[in-house]
């Protein structure tokens, strides 16, 4: 179906949210930021990037249709490792000789129609480039300094300084080579810079000219943040869960009969034999 899916989603932060940038103050590592024009003046406001939540999502989803289809990469081997990178994390574009690693038309298409999560999040492997259809937008925090840049409908009520806070942690000095063999390690602090719990997040998900396996593939990825709702670091120590709800932009309800994972997952158990087929001849491409 030709067209835009647009989902918009409502997240609210039910830990201390840590996604930082390359920025500190001293021992403050801060949150990552992005300059936005705020009446009339440039203004650096934290948010978490559109990349990051890309990020999570496509692992997510590759892995969990590896599981579904019981394949499991061999990693020992370069052809393996190099497929793993592409799925996982979207490959690097490379420079092959005309003779080798070439990926044709036809491989692409078999790609294409046997990998719906490719078709959504795109990789590159080898020389060529499958371009996804999935547009992922940054994570905003809804803050009276975002006001022009969130739906209509939104009444922030705070200003994003409200919705900042620190943490503290220490660690110890352990790795200091210089250090004598009866000196203890000292503990360090370190502070983080957060958004605190309750924060409340808008952000936009896209999906162009959605087929419906392409949509229902969707419906599965946003099943699988749910069930692990982290983003952003330290999540192994209690940071970045959130409360995720999406629902479809008023425009997109033409897609709302489509947005159920069960036709994808359908799509796997019959296809299996085939994928993996598909997924062993690309382990073994000569890149």
């Amino acid at each position: 179906m030709f067209g835009l899916l647009r989902l918009r989603g409502f997240l609210k932060a039910k830990s201390a949210v840590f996604h930082g940038g390359n920025e500190k103050t001293g021992s403050v590592v801060l949150l990552n930021r992005l300059k936005f024009i705020v009446d009339g003046e440039p203004m650096d406001i934290p948010y978490i990037s559109g990349n990051a939540v890309r990020g999570v999502l496509r692992r997510m989803v590759f892995k969990d249709m590896l599981d579904q289809l019981g394949y499991e990469i061999d990693v020992s081997k370069k052809g393996g490792q190099k497929l793993y990178h592409a799925l996982f994390s979207g490959g690097v574009l490379e420079t092959v000789e005309e003779s080798q690693g070439v990926i044709d038309i036809e491989l692409k298409r078999r790609i294409l129609n046997l990998l719906p999560p490719a078709r959504l999040f795109g990789f590159s492997l080898g020389n060529q480039m499958i371009e996804g259809k999935l547009k992922v937008g940054h994570l905003l925090p809804i803050c009276k300094e975002l006001s022009e840049y969130l739906p209509d409908d939104i009444q922030p009520k705070n200003s994003f300084y409200e919705l900042i806070g620190h943490v503290f942690q220490t660690r110890k000095d352990e790795l200091r080579v210089e250090r004598s063999e009866d000196e203890q390690a000292v503990q360090m602090l370190v502070e983080y810079e957060v958004f605190v719990p309750g924060t409340p997040f808008h952000h936009e998900i896209m999906l162009e000219d959605p087929t419906e396996l392409d949509v229902s593939c969707l419906a599965r990825v946003i099943e699988l943040w749910k069930e692990k709702p982290f983003i952003g670091g330290k999540s192994s120590i209690g940071f970045g869960e959130l409360k995720i709800c999406y629902d479809l932009d008023e425009k997109s309800k033409q897609f709302e009969k489509w947005l159920d994972s069960s036709l994808y997952l359908q799509f796997l158990k019959e296809k299996r034999e085939e994928i993996c087929l598909l997924l062993k001849g690309l382990e073994n491409l000569n890149l």
